[in-house]
């Protein structure tokens, strides 16, 4: 009986750390995204940087202009 139930929590040890496994390919693969997800934000921020310059040199030409 104590070998059965040694063997039953065994195998559930071994489930366990299964699911453990497969939660952790999960987290990387998450993470993986996370860091493309940051770098194009980073990019996005740099082009709204770029556009408020860019705004801002089109109303200094107008005004030369006018």
């Amino acid at each position: 009986m104590a070998n059965d139930a040694t063997a039953g929590r065994q195998k559930r040890i071994l489930a366990n750390q299964k699911r453990i496994l497969a939660n952790q390919q999960v987290i990387r693969a998450n993470q993986r995204k996370l860091d493309l997800l940051l770098g194009n934000q980073r990019k996005l921020d740099k082009i709204i940087r770029n556009q408020a310059q860019i705004v801002a040199n089109q109303k200094r030409i107008l005004s030369k202009l006018s």
